[in-house]
């Protein structure tokens, strides 16, 4: 995949996702990207516009137009008329019936394509693009073993690339556990910009208290020469603290999106504001982990701060007691 080809794709999803939602629910007057719904372009009808879908589904029928792009994060693509641009999936399924016909490149990460007998696209069909493996010349009766490029700015962009998934894909995460718990996601948040150094010392002090059970489970297992009981404690264990860390995560990024949103004066629902803030947050922070020597402070000191929310907050469940407030309270 050429170089100027990846920059083109990241440009596009980038420009789309952040197009200002006006109107999520009025799918007949379409106006921005759709958050947590289907839509339906029927037969004979033209969207002269790009279509942008979150956590949603699209179906393009038999003889409907869409002249923009379509993006497409977290659900299908059921397609069987045009799109006359890119198209890009990220984390859902493609099916292309005999009639669809895309002019511009499909690129799909994380989307398995169905293509019928007859479907068109113009462009590349770039599924799960990385970078291009470069092998030396062969010599007769020699057996060679790939080896991958080492052009530093290919390298930086795939880093780039995967960064960039990985933060919609927390992003979409972000939308729809607020769905569900906005209350504990936004406690969770508020924690961590009102006691910034309670919250970090929480977070290092259960990072270490973590390790220790982990060493003393293995060691335990050790002693008593099986793994029947111990493994699964430890797997319990590790997926206990992951969930807690994306937790916090996304709670620090919601509490981002709607201080974001605030600051633009622009009230977007909790989803979006929750959506768009991890995404800053994981793609700002972990692109300054790239950094050599001294990047990985940056994503370090948020990753304590919010996990130790989510332990003061027992996940959200409970409110932040602030000492400072409650100090004048006292001594009135």
């Amino acid at each position: 995949m050429k170089l100027a080809s990846r920059l083109s794709i990241l440009t596009l999803v980038a420009a789309l996702i952040f197009i200002p939602l006006r109107s999520v629910y009025a799918l007949d007057n379409l106006a921005g990207p759709i958050f947590g719904s289907n839509y339906t372009l029927k037969s004979g009808e033209t969207l002269n516009e790009d279509l942008v879908v979150l956590g949603g589904s699209i179906t393009i029928e038999q003889n409907a137009t869409v002249t923009g792009s379509i993006v497409l994060i977290g659900g299908s693509l059921i397609m069987a008329g045009e799109g006359q641009k890119d198209v890009v999936v990220i984390g859902g399924a493609v099916s292309l019936g005999e009639t669809a016909h895309i002019y511009g490149n499909l690129v799909t990460l994380g989307a398995p394509v169905n293509r019928a007998e007859g479907a068109r696209v113009d462009g590349e069909v770039l599924k799960n693009p990385t970078q291009p493996a470069i092998n030396p010349p062969t010599l007769p009766g020699v057996e060679t073993t790939p080896t991958v490029s080492t052009n530093p700015l290919l390298n930086m962009l795939n880093r780039g690339l995967s960064l960039f998934a990985q933060s919609l894909g927390l992003g979409l995460l972000a939308a729809l556990l607020v769905l569900f718990l906005p209350q504990q996601i936004r406690r969770v948040g508020e924690a961590i910009p009102a006691q910034p150094g309670s919250t970090g010392a929480t977070g290092l002090l259960g990072v270490l208290i973590f390790i220790t059970a982990i060493v003393a489970l293995a060691l335990f297992s050790i002693l008593i020469i099986t793994l029947i009981l111990t493994i699964p404690l430890i797997i319990l264990l590790a997926v206990a603290f992951s969930a807690a860390g994306v937790f916090g995560w996304i709670g620090l990024g919601t509490e981002i999106g709607l201080r974001l949103a605030s600051a633009l004066k622009t009230d977007f629902p909790l989803p979006f504001s929750a959506a768009v803030g991890t995404f800053l947050l994981n793609f700002v922070a972990n692109g300054i982990g790239f950094i050599p020597c001294v990047g990985w402070v940056v994503p370090l000191l948020l990753g304590l701060a919010s996990l130790g929310a989510v332990f003061l907050t027992r996940f959200g469940t409970r409110a932040l007691t602030l000492a400072a407030a409650s100090a004048p309270a006292e001594n009135a």
